[in-house]
């Protein structure tokens, strides 16, 4: 539990500053009772300040440990949704065991080795006949949140340009490296997430990691819809079919697609509403080249796919102009120059 709320007094020391007491319970928890002990004080975007110790707060705030326990009757999904949540809850050892000391079915030692697959760090340390254990040995505070950003983005966009090398030009290679390149995106996206979820209740790690506290969820749908980006481009390589016959009209979308999100990204990164209205206006023309072409059955599955990466990345701009103008101190109009 936190220190509730409570009102305190400044008492002026001297020509330029005052003092204000801190509770004597948050000293203890931060552990700044010896002497000449330093905090940060630091101003929020809000007018509001932070008060955090010099040299940072004990992260530790999960379990050293969680077990779940598996019999016949636990799906290997919801084992699966089990060792995730503890992942992302930042557990340092994971133990799956039977729960009655059967052997686990292999069912579930499969989807174990699974989901290790897709968890940066988490690497299986033990496993016997009844017992798993993964064992997660990364520091969370060491790894800066816009570098997951960057390579997460690097990944998809890669997934992207060889989803379209398989479909435009029959590459065959490429097909295989979008396959591999889902899985290291997915375990870029699950460590963003994990990063995420402990910023939210500790706000110095937030900092650790360079980002402000009002900045999470926005982080949030940033890499989400950047993982949502790499699955639609694993599902461009699983959906192509045998022959195309308007490869010029996807070919024509697709690249649509690709700007979108590569502008979205880059005005993600630079904060530019200008170049984030470009990436939704690229969305916006995809949208309406596509109800002019007619495209056979067989290859709508590529259409509705290359769409989704479009819409994507106009999610992305609408995230950076949002952000934007919540940003904004004044009451200046804003106006998007478009070029005609």
């Amino acid at each position: 539990m936190g220190i509730p709320p409570t009102r305190r007094k400044l008492q002026f020391a001297g020509n330029s500053s005052y003092v204000l007491t801190i509770p004597k319970q948050w000293i203890k928890k931060a552990g700044l009772q010896k002497e000449n002990a330093e905090v940060l004080i630091e101003e929020m975007d809000d007018g509001g300040l932070r008060i955090t110790p010099a040299d940072g707060i004990d992260q530790k705030d999960s379990l050293d440990e969680q077990i779940i326990a598996v019999n016949e009757n636990r799906s290997p999904n919801e084992v699966i949704r089990l060792i995730l949540a503890a992942y992302l809850a930042s557990t340092p050892q994971i133990i799956i065991k039977s729960l009655d000391d059967k052997p686990l079915q292999m069912e579930h030692v499969l989807a174990i080795n699974e989901i290790c697959d897709k968890l940066w760090g988490a690497e299986i340390i033990e496993e016997t006949e009844t017992k798993i254990v993964i064992h997660d040995a990364l520091d969370p505070s060491q790894l800066k949140l816009q570098d997951l950003i960057q390579k997460s983005w690097f990944t998809a966009k890669n997934m992207i340009e060889k989803a379209y090398k398989y479909i435009f030009e029959n590459e065959e290679n490429a097909k295989s490296i979008v396959h591999n390149a889902e899985k290291t995106l997915d375990k870029l996206y699950y460590l963003a997430l994990r990063q995420l979820y402990r910023a939210s209740s500790k706000f110095v790690f937030a900092t650790q990691i360079g980002i402000y506290p009002m900045e999470i969820i926005d982080y949030h749908l940033l890499v989400k819809n950047i993982e949502r980006i790499g699955d639609h481009a694993e599902q461009l390589v699983s959906n192509k079919p045998n022959e195309i016959k308007e490869m010029e009209k996807l070919r024509t979308l697709a690249e649509i697609g690709k700007s979108a999100c590569e502008e979205a990204v880059k005005a993600f990164l630079n904060d530019d509403p200008l170049l984030a209205q470009t990436a939704i206006d690229r969305k916006i023309q995809a949208k309406e080249i596509s109800e002019s072409y007619d495209i056979p059955c067989k290859e709508l599955p590529l259409a509705k796919s290359i769409l989704r990466i479009a819409d994507y990345g106009s999610d992305i701009g609408e995230l950076v102009i949002n952000r934007f103008l919540a940003k904004k101190k004044d009451k200046e109009i804003i106006e998007f120059a478009r070029e005609k």
